[in-house]
């Protein structure tokens, strides 16, 4: 284990406290690795070892002044990165030291991937000045990326500036779109719009966008003010971390999203955020305990109990996901989406019986037949997918058709209908008919691929089945069925290597029943027939 520069010179209790502190960090005892690192920085503040060190560990504890420090030290000692660049920009922001600020952004012009946001910092810096001219719109064919990242943005200026006509174009060029960033910005723009001065009419069309692309309460808290710079910037940062997780970049996510919730700590949408970047790095603790406080009265108080129950089954920890739909429900029984969610904490927990009854109990209420169809679909498709679960499929099959009649073109029913009468020897020509019609309407969808391909190769065409399976496998990854399905089919068409190749991949992670048939593949090939 390497020790900081400089301490070999040091006494033997200084390379024990060393270890101490790796040792804690090691441990994810993050904390007690910062105290560590403090101390030893406190002897060699010029070790650029422990600063980095230092940084990483009090990131992961949320312990932003000991991160600022380490971010000063890695500066000075000209080390430093785009990312404490960016939490030293925030630091002089919430000080209002503009200066510091700007110096900031005009290091992390330097700073390589992220060199693309300095421009929507130094605005942020105008704007707190009262000296913000408009931010013009980005030619992509100059810079794509700040023009992609820059759209929801340049909304946010124009709430916090009191421009509020344009602010509303860009609101209504957005409000069709989906992600967790539109909605944030949907919601700011309900809260700046809501007040007397503003257009309470449009503001509640915001939320309805809003809601309508994700799990949360529709009504708007009425503020009606001008949006503060802070909820803008902080929006940025959560936006940046959030791209940085998709680009399997979780430390750096974390990072931004630890300043998004430290320039606006009180807004749900930051601790949102903040807990997708804590579970991406294995920090669930933490996750929890931040979700449980987002308020009932907060809109986006749903979102994070979904994100809750969520956490708990992905952890294994069924039963707390258990207790925390039954107590939900306690206290909003008439909830349709806390009976979904009721409904997978009990699918994970293996109570079928009583996934059924809850699913069941939806479509016979007497609100169901008020519900659109495709809403109607989804509860019937959630119904036979339960009943199926339980060995009941003549049940199931009821209402998948029930489904159907709903909904015709509803592509998953098609493809569950259809590809069960594939498997239980039902009605080939109807199922060949329904998975078809599936892949029209959804081409897609990787399961649907897979149907149509096992519904050619069924009736010995193995010619239009193996590009579609194919295609379904390179689609959908380690599918089980869908690899084995391949692997059949290029048994059947002679490529014997290709087939193992293809059961292998199916088998991870499998075991009993479906273990042991691919096992019998690999070892003597489709129906015992060897190569």
């Amino acid at each position: 284990m390497a020790l900081p520069i400089g301490a070999q010179a040091k006494t033997e209790s200084f390379a024990d406290q060393y270890v101490a502190a790796r040792v804690a960090e090691i441990g994810e005892q993050d904390r007690l690795a910062v105290q560590g690192y403090l101390k030893l920085q406190a002897r060699i503040p010029e070790s650029d070892i422990l600063a980095d060190r230092l940084f990483d560990a009090s990131i992961r504890a949320g312990d932003m002044p000991a991160a600022v420090r380490a971010a000063r030290a890695r500066s000075l000692a000209k080390q430093g990165t785009a990312e404490t660049a960016l939490l030293l920009f925030a630091d002089a922001w919430r000080q209002r030291n503009h200066d510091m600020a700007d110096l900031a952004a005009d290091e992390l012009a330097s700073r390589g991937s992220l060199a693309f946001m300095s421009p929507v910092l130094k605005q942020w810096v105008l704007i707190r000045r009262g000296d913000a001219p408009e931010f013009a719109e980005v030619d992509p064919a100059v810079n794509g990326v700040l023009a992609y990242y820059s759209t929801d943005q340049r909304i946010y200026f124009d709430l916090a500036t009191g421009r509020l006509a344009r602010a509303k174009l860009g609101l209504r060029s957005i409000a069709s779109q989906s992600g967790d960033y539109v909605r944030n910005v949907l919601l700011a723009g309900a809260e700046t719009l809501s007040g007397p001065k503003g257009d309470p009419a449009f503001a509640q069309a915001l939320m309805r966008a809003a809601a309508g692309s994700s799990a949360m309460t529709p009504s708007a808290s009425k503020t009606g003010t001008a949006l503060s710079p802070d909820i803008g910037l902080a929006a940025f940062y959560d936006r940046i971390s959030a791209a940085l997780a998709e680009q399997n970049q979780p430390e750096e996510g974390l990072v931004l999203a630890r300043i998004a919730t430290w320039l606006a700590p009180d807004r749900a949408e930051m601790k949102l955020a903040l807990t997708h970047a804590l579970h991406a790095n294995g920090l669930l603790s933490e996750a929890l305990q931040l979700l449980a406080t987002v308020p009932v009265e907060s809109p986006l108080y749903f979102s994070a109990f979904e994100k809750r129950v969520d956490y708990l089954i992905g952890a294994g920890q069924v039963e707390n996901a258990l207790s925390l739909t039954k107590s939900e429900m306690d206290r909003n029984p008439k909830s349709v989406a806390t009976q979904l969610l009721r409904a997978r904490a009990l699918q994970a927990h293996g109570s079928t019986a009583e996934v059924v009854s809850i699913y069941r109990s939806m479509t016979q209420s007497d609100d169901f037949a008020a519900l659109p169809p495709r809403q109607q679909a989804s509860y019937r498709l959630l119904l036979a997918s339960a009943l199926d679960q339980a060995n009941d499929w003549p049940a199931a099959k009821v209402e998948l058709e029930k489904l159907l009649i709903a909904d015709p073109n509803n592509a998953q029913g098609l493809n569950y209908l259809g590809y069960a009468l594939l498997e239980r020897g039902g009605d080939k020509a109807k199922a060949f008919t329904l998975v078809k019609r599936a892949y029209e309407i959804n081409p897609d969808s990787s399961a649907i691929i897979d149907s149509l391909g096992w519904a050619y190769y069924l009736q010995g065409n193995t010619a239009l089945a193996l590009p579609l399976l194919e295609k379904a496998a390179k689609a959908a990854g380690p599918d089980i069925a869908i690899n084995e399905h391949l692997g059949d089919v290029y048994w059947a068409v002679g490529r014997r290597r290709d087939a193992r190749y293809a059961w292998r991949i199916a088998s991870y992670g499998t075991e009993g029943e479906t273990a042991e048939r691919l096992s019998r593949k690999i070892d003597i090939g489709l129906n015992g027939r060897k190569p």
